[in-house]
């Protein structure tokens, strides 16, 4: 019988009191291109095991497929770049500013700040500690593999943590942690899909595309901003 996900959330978030305070990252990238939700042609993707490195060329093609415009929003974790589709759907979340923008010049996306106004909104509350889970509609693209990976992604609750072989198991596929955590670095929406919260099988902060310094920030965030207790069952 299939695992059920919320069973096997770690209860114990790891102590992050000992590492050092994050530096600038107002063009850091947090993840890399992905896909999600919305399926599409898989051949016009990047595979779970490519994520696009802050090297590769700048090309048109190398926006979100359906994307419709895109706008900047600025957090207490550097200005990021939102872009959606025709539906108002959220494609793609990236914290690396500067290669979003070459992106959007070299495709001619359009730049619309007020059509991203919901999800800045929410973020905004997010970073106030106000909200804990996100409604924003999801509609990037990816394999069905990274759909199921990144949907789990979803359920693992604020705060809290679990392992790659965790993820795995939960997912039905015990022994498949490299394969989750490939999936889990090419997730393409930063922070609202909660790649953070995923750890190495000792509790390390391993296999993010932002940087341990990033990743150890939103978790000691959120540790900060759980009452303990509060959203126990």
């Amino acid at each position: 019988m299939k695992p059920v996900i919320s069973d096997l959330f770690s209860q114990d978030a790891p102590d992050l009191s000992s590492l050092p305070a994050p530096a600038s990252r107002s063009t850091a990238p947090l993840f890399a291109q992905g896909g999600l939700w919305d399926g599409g042609d898989a051949s016009t993707n990047r595979t779970a095991a490519s994520p696009v490195s802050e090297h590769d060329s700048m090309t048109a093609s190398s926006v979100p497929p359906n994307a419709a415009c895109h706008g900047v929003v600025d957090t207490r974790f550097g200005p990021a770049m939102v872009w959606l589709d025709l539906q108002g759907r959220l494609l793609r979340l990236d914290f690396h500013l500067e290669q979003e923008m070459q992106r959007a010049v070299l495709s001619g996306s359009r730049r619309d700040d007020a059509a991203v106004a919901e999800v800045a909104r929410q973020l905004h509350e997010y970073q106030r500690g106000e909200r804990r889970s996100f409604t924003i509609p999801l509609a990037a693209h990816g394999t069905d593999f990274q759909q199921e990976v990144w949907a789990a992604l979803c359920q693992i609750p604020y705060g809290q943590t679990m392992s790659y072989g965790e993820l795995a198991l939960a997912l039905g596929k015990p022994g498949a942690a490299r394969a989750v955590g490939r999936a889990n670095a090419t997730n393409p929406i930063a922070l609202i899909v909660p790649c953070h919260r995923v750890l190495g099988a000792d509790g390390s902060l391993t296999g993010y595309a932002g940087g341990l310094a990033l990743k150890a920030d939103l978790l000691r965030f959120e540790q900060e901003n759980t009452v303990p207790g509060l959203f126990a069952d």
